[in-house]
C-alpha cells in the first residue's frame, strides 16, 4: 500500500523547498533512499508519484520535492528555471535525506528527468554523498536546447535583460498537442493536491536554461554507477544519437537504456513499465 508525507527542508540560501517522502512498506531502518524532482515547468504530482509508489514497493524510499520557484515550495521569482540554481538544491535535497530516521545516508541515489536530469548530472558530478545516478531523458546540452527555442527570443531577452525586465513575463511553454495531454493530466493531478502551477516559464528562464551545458559534467559521476535511459524519439531533450555521444563520454559503471517510445509516452503504459524496471533492476544491483 503507497503512502507519504508531506515534508520540507531549506536550502542553504534561506529557501524552504517542500514536498513529499515514501517511507518503504517493510518499514525497516536503513533503507535506501531516491531523491526525485520533475523537469522544466513540472511539479512532484505531475506523475512523479507513479515512479514514486514503484520505487517504495520495491522496497526504496522515495523523496520528491518542488523547485524553488514552484508549486509547493518558496522562491522568487515564480515560474523561473535556473539549472545551475536547481543543481545546487538538489545537494541540499541530498543532505535532507541523509538526515531522515530509518533512512542509510550512504545509500542515496539521484534521479532527475527532462530538465531535471540536467540539473541532476550538473549535481550529480560534484555531490560525494550520492551512491548511484538515474537520468531519464534528460537535457544534455542548453545550447542545443534554444536551437528549438522561437526565432529571436533569446535576442529579446538579452535586450530585456538589459532592461531590467526579463523576470517580469511568462512564456507559454509545452504546446504540442501530445504535451498538452500530457500536461493537462498533470494538472488535474496538481489540483486535486491543491498545489497551484501555471503552464508558464519566465523569459529569463530560458536564457539560464541555454547558457547551461550538463553534458560537461557527466565525466565527473564515475566511479558512482549512472543508469542513462532514453527515448528513441525525443524533441523536448535531445536525439537519440546526441544522448548516445553524451553517455559514451562518462566513466564506468555505466548502462544505457533506450526507451522505445517518444519521450512523453515514456510515463505511460507498456513504455513506463520497461522504463521503471529498468530502474529498479539498477538500483537492486548498485543501491
Amino acid at each position: 500500500m503507497a503512502f507519504s508525507k508531506r515534508v520540507e527542508f531549506r536550502t542553504v540560501d534561506g529557501v524552504t523547498l517542500r514536498g513529499d517522502l515514501y517511507m518503504p512498506n517493510n518499514t525497516a531502518n536503513n533503507a535506501p533512499i531516491v531523491v526525485m524532482t520533475q523537469g522544466l515547468t513540472l511539479l512532484k504530482e505531475h506523475y512523479l508519484p507513479d515512479f514514486a509508489v514503484r520505487f517504495q514497493a520495491a522496497g526504496y524510499a522515495v523523496l520528491i520535492y518542488d523547485h524553488r520557484g514552484w508549486g509547493s515550495s518558496e522562491g522568487e521569482p515564480r515560474n523561473a528555471v535556473n539549472p545551475m540554481q536547481q543543481a545546487e538544491d538538489y545537494h541540499d535535497a541530498v543532505i535532507f535525506a541523509r538526515s531522515v530516521p530509518g533512512i542509510d545516508g550512504n545509500r542515496i541515489a539521484m534521479w532527475g528527468i527532462g530538465r531535471s536530469g540536467g540539473a541532476a548530472m550538473i549535481s550529480a558530478g560534484n555531490d560525494d554523498y550520492i551512491k548511484a545516478v538515474v537520468l531519464v531523458m534528460p537535457l544534455p546540452s542548453g545550447s542545443r536546447d534554444a536551437t528549438s527555442f522561437p526565432p529571436g527570443l533569446i535576442e529579446q531577452i538579452k535586450v530585456e535583460r538589459l532592461a531590467r525586465a526579463s523576470g517580469e513575463r511568462g512564456q507559454v511553454i509545452l504546446h504540442s498537442p501530445p504535451a498538452f495531454e500530457f500536461i493537462s493530466g498533470g494538472k488535474q493531478r496538481s489540483d486535486v493536491a491543491g498545489t497551484p502551477w501555471e503552464n508558464k516559464i519566465t523569459l529569463r528562464s530560458l536564457y539560464d536554461i541555454s547558457k547551461v551545458e550538463p553534458q560537461d559534467f557527466i565525466r565527473r559521476i564515475s566511479p558512482r554507477p549512472l543508469l542513462y535511459l532514453a527515448a528513441v524519439e525525443d524533441v523536448l531533450t535531445a536525439p537519440l544519437e546526441s544522448h548516445k555521444r553524451v553517455f559514451e563520454q562518462a566513466g564506468e559503471p555505466k548502462q544505457f537504456v533506450t526507451l522505445n517510445n517518444h519521450h512523453v509516452a515514456n510515463y505511460f503504459g507498456a513504455s513506463f513499465e520497461k522504463n521503471i524496471t529498468a530502474q529498479i533492476q539498477f538500483l537492486n544491483n548498485y543501491l
